[in-house]
């Protein structure tokens, strides 16, 4: 979680200038300089390091090599270390990441960020060239932000030192604004201003005086090698290194513990990596709800606990107030973004980083890398194979609910014979009338209820939709497919960004043992019958942790639905600001959202809180953190 920052005087202009100003990018990360800061200056450059020692290296960057004719400023932690080492030929192991980055530059050039693993986003400054080449990793863990002009390039790892400089306007980015309304993080290189981009994961992006380069360096595929005959011993092997991997440095690691089967299988394999190593037991942190309330996941982390393999930090969830320290929030995300849990979230990293901890190891992403396996459920039906159907689909509802029986009908009618569909139309209809509760309705029709038309007019937002909102059935009919579309979407980078920008604030490293590139490429080479097996979603994950989790973690089948939780804290703690945001303050919001619609939604919150459709939530909640952002931006301005 170190910063990088740069500047490239692309036209000719001031050194002073560019040295002030990456000085005063420096200065906007201090949160991100917890051991130090500097930079370096070269005629036309100038690179600039905010330093957080997570991986026990040296001193900050930037690092300078042949004479200074090249320079990296790097955020990176390289995985792969061992083998980087015996291919460049460098017999000592202590040398920093950073300049294994620059070595790995000079042997292979802008090709280099395919033989990388881990996370990381660096710029090299290469004088011969006259040329800064910058790369993002594979699943854009950490980010890059940037502005391109003909007089200069200067990039940084959050927007806001950028919106410091002169010439970089503060407009703000409709397009983006209709994309969170929607809940469509769409576009990889757009941000919430409209003169500031983000590098996307997987590429890279070289910067002369005359051109700006973007390049895809790597695709989500699935590995090449052949899968061992018991995948779940290959996977336990390999998530095990990913876990080891992601300890690498300094002592001061802990992991979010929830009692869910993947951030319980990160730390109860890593608090036996420790007992085997004679380290300290693994500090684990949770958040402890009220007993018996739907959220409740005590007796999940509890089981976890008599393990006596680490050590748990329990974190009260007394009464939640969703929108608390939000105009900070929002300063610190410099933007509005799609977690509702956001504060939750928070709360983790507010206590682990006042207990010392520098690195947490965080179960986000196990439902995407390993998959629930839904995908595989076409395929039983497009072979034919009814009765492996039912038997899925019937454990699946002991997870999702009756409706998953009444899918089965479903999928007969799309992938059955006419002759069965006929014979089984009748006792289809008394079974789901039977098996089926009746709906809540959705009430805002859809996402699109939300949203002013004239702003979804302006974006195209109903094209945006329809290219990356819905997945296209022809993917939905294979698991392989699915599993790669869930893994690219932009949701993925959202999180990461969202989630750097909220640990960075209490001094933080988040990292993600289920986002491992090998880890990622063994799982989409899984059949079908490893990701969903006797209705039990992740189920080559479960397999691996036999004799690791407790059993009653391990074969967990409900899934926890903060919804209420969120609701409650909206109306129990501020109806005073949701007041204000659709009366008082209206006019504020009015031109991006369509205010009927979100007042009706927010009637109905009030009317009946308990029957709260999941729709009206996001309507409420997104058009409150609008109103709150927009506000944050006025008032910036007024002040000028």
């Amino acid at each position: 979680m170190s910063g990088v920052a740069g500047i490239l005087l692309r036209q000719g202009g001031e050194p002073a200038a560019a040295a002030a100003g990456i000085q005063q990018m420096l200065a906007r990360m201090q949160h991100r300089a917890r051991d130090g800061s500097s930079w370096w200056m070269d005629t036309p450059v100038a690179l600039g390091h905010a330093w957080f020692n997570t991986t026990d290296e040296s001193g900050p960057g930037p690092l300078t090599m042949a004479g200074g004719k090249l320079a990296v400023t790097a955020d990176c932690r390289l995985d792969n270390r061992d083998e980087l080492l015996a291919r460049l030929g460098i017999r000592d192991k202590s040398v920093a990441d950073a300049l294994l980055l620059m070595r790995a530059y000079l042997r292979w050039g802008e090709a280099c960020p395919v033989h990388l693993q881990g996370d990381f986003a660096f710029a090299i400054w290469d004088s011969e060239r006259q040329a800064l080449f910058c790369a993002r990793d594979h699943f854009g863990v950490k980010p890059f932000y940037y502005h391109a002009s003909e007089q200069r390039f200067v990039f940084a790892s959050e927007a806001g030192p950028l919106l410091g400089l002169d010439g970089i306007g503060t407009r703000i980015s409709e397009h983006q604004i209709s994309g969170f309304l929607a809940g469509l993080p769409d576009d990889p290189q757009s941000t919430h201003y409209a003169d500031i981009f983000r590098l996307p994961a997987r590429h890279t992006l070289t910067v002369t005086a005359r051109q700006v380069m973007l390049r895809r360096y790597w695709q989500i595929e699935p590995s090449s090698r052949p899968i061992r005959s018991d995948a779940a011993e290959e996977f336990a092997h390999i998530f095990s290194e990913s876990v080891r991997n992601r300890m690498r440095g300094t002592p001061a690691v802990g992991a979010m513990l929830s009692g869910g089967l993947d951030s319980s299988s990160i730390s109860c394999v890593a608090g036996m990596q420790n007992a085997a190593e004679r380290k300290p037991r693994l500090p684990t942190f949770s958040l402890i709800f009220e007993k018996g309330s739907p959220m409740d996941e005590r007796p999940f982390i509890d089981a976890v606990l008599e393990q006596q393999q680490v050590d748990g930090t329990l974190i009260p969830v007394g009464n939640y107030r969703p929108f608390s320290e939000f105009e900070q929030i929002l300063e610190e995300q410099e933007g509005t973004f799609l977690a509702p849990g956001l504060t939750l979230t928070r709360d983790i990293y507010r206590t682990a980083g006042a207990k010392g901890i520098k690195v947490l190891l965080d179960g986000h992403g196990g439902d995407e890398v390993v998959s629930q396996g839904h995908g595989h459920l076409h395929e039983l039906a497009n072979a034919g194979r009814w009765i492996d159907l039912w038997r899925e689909m019937r454990g699946a509802s002991s997870t999702y609910g009756d409706g998953m029986l009444g899918m089965y009908f479903q999928f007969l009618t799309i992938y059955g014979p006419a002759w069965r569909i006929a014979k089984l139309r009748s006792v289809a209809n008394r079974v789901l009338k039977r098996i089926i509760k009746p709906a809540r309705a959705s009430r805002g029709a859809s996402w699109y209820g939300l949203i002013n038309p004239d702003l979804a007019g302006r974006t195209d937002l109903v094209d945006r939709f329809h290219r990356a909102g819905y997945m296209p059935p022809g993917v939905s009919a294979s698991e392989a497919l699915t599993h790669r579309w869930i893994l690219s979407n932009g949701y993925v980078p959202h999180s990461f960004e969202v989630l750097d920008k909220a640990a960075a604030n209490f001094g933080v490293e988040a990292r993600y043992p289920f986002w491992d590139k090998p880890l990622v490429e063994f799982c989409l080479a899984l059949p079908g019958e490893e990701k969903l097996n006797r209705g039990f979603g992740r189920y080559v994950l479960r397999r691996a942790m036999e004799g690791i989790l407790p059993t009653a973690v391990q074969w967990r089948r409900d899934k926890i639905d903060f919804t209420s939780n969120l609701v409650n804290g909206m109306l129990r703690n501020h109806r005073d600001l949701l007041e204000r945001v659709m009366v008082a303050d209206a006019d504020r919001i009015a031109p991006y959202v369509n205010l009927p619609a979100v007042t009706a939604a927010y009637a109905r919150l009030v009317r009946q809180p308990e029957q709260a459709a999941p729709l009206d939530v996001q309507y409420v909640w997104r058009s409150v953190s609008l109103s709150l952002w927009l506000r944050q931006i006025q008032l910036r301005g007024s002040h000028a």
